[in-house]
Parts: C-alpha cells; sequence; structure tokens
C-alpha cells in the first residue's frame, strides 16, 4: 500500500474534510502496522499504541456512548455518565486498534466525499481490499463539531457499532442497572497494560 505524503492540508482555522481526515488516519496507522513485523511484539504494541493515539482525537466518545447507552443515558448522574464515557471509549480504542492490526496487508480505498458548506453529519465510506478475499465495506458517521469532524459510529458490512452495543447494553442494564454496564465494562478493560489504554 502506498503511504500518502501529500495530503491536502487545513487551512488556518479550517478543518480537513472528513473524507480526507479519515483517509489520513488510516494510512498513518496502516503504514505504521506494515512497517512492524508481526513477530515483532514490542514493536506491534507500539504500532498498535500508535494507532489509538492517532484515533482517540477523531472519535467523538461522548455521543457514541449516549447513543450506545440509549434511554438510559437519560437516567444517569454525572459520575455514572464520567464512568461510562471513559469505560466505553477504552473499549473501543481497543478493539478498533486490534481491528486495524488485524487488516495489515490490506489496502484501504475511501470513496470521495461531496460535501456541502452546510453539512454538518456525513457518512465516509471506506473498504479493505486485499488480493483473493472479499472488500470489506467500512462505514464512518461523522459529525462537525468545534474541533473538527469527528466519528460518532463505525459501521462494518452495514453492522453499526452503536446499534450492536446499544443491544448488549440494553440488555444487561435489565439485569444489572447502571452500575452493573460500569462494571461489567471496567472488567472488560482490566486486561489491558496502562502503556496501552487510554
Amino acid at each position: 500500500m502506498l503511504t500518502v505524503t501529500a495530503l491536502p492540508a487545513a487551512s488556518e482555522g479550517q478543518p480537513l474534510a472528513p473524507d480526507v481526515l479519515v483517509r489520513k488516519v488510516l494510512t498513518d496507522v496502516l503504514a505504521a502496522i506494515k512497517d512492524t513485523p508481526s513477530g515483532d511484539r514490542e514493536g506491534r504494541a507500539r504500532a498498535v499504541a500508535f494507532a489509538k493515539q492517532a484515533i482517540i482525537p477523531h472519535i467523538d466518545f461522548e455521543r457514541m456512548t449516549r447513543l450506545a447507552v440509549g434511554r438510559a443515558w437519560r437516567t444517569a448522574d454525572a459520575g455514572q455518565r464520567e464512568a461510562l464515557v471513559a469505560n466505553f471509549s477504552t473499549l473501543i480504542t481497543r478493539t478498533y486498534a486490534s481491528a486495524i492490526d488485524a487488516y495489515d496487508g490490506h489496502e484501504t480505498q475511501i470513496d470521495p466525499l461531496e460535501l456541502s458548506p452546510g453539512d454538518k453529519d456525513v457518512i465516509v465510506r471506506s473498504r479493505f481490499k486485499k488480493a483473493g478475499a472479499q472488500p470489506v465495506e467500512v462505514d464512518y458517521a461523522m459529525a462537525k463539531s468545534a474541533e473538527g469532524w469527528k466519528v460518532y459510529d463505525i459501521s462494518v458490512e452495514n453492522v453499526s457499532l452503536v446499534i450492536t452495543y446499544r443491544t448488549q447494553f440494553g440488555e444487561q442494564i435489565a439485569r444489572d442497572g447502571i452500575d452493573g454496564l460500569i462494571q461489567s465494562l471496567t472488567e472488560k478493560n482490566r486486561p489491558l497494560s496502562p502503556a496501552l489504554s487510554r
């Protein structure tokens, strides 16, 4: 895969267009992973850590968490919301970085986006391609914020990450309440090394 070295730069105060941003992040992340042999555990860990740091600034974790928790978000207090966002963001960052690692050797293709001046919510469509395998469609739902465009949902082969987690979270909240969900997320994140956590 060719590394893009001449991406359109954002002008002063003007954020990168969403498709350009996705292309830049994926190119940087996949290049870092490609340059590290899979047998080099320490190097691979550093590459995945780099992936996380590249991804984190471009995800709206609060909105993603709110959408995944659904109706129960309205009844959660400030402390519970903070804990939910912190734990869910760690889980999502780890999951996505690991997924990117699994696509080592793939070529990524980002569809050009026709952006109108008033657009504030868009879908950036992409696919991971590898010789001899079916392309994997990955779409990014993005919204414009004061800090630029941010991802609030990711769909793989038309399966929404937010909706998938909303179903799981809804079932757990019905059984164990919001605190039970927080505890479950905390336990899932516990095996993470502090150096790789958010």
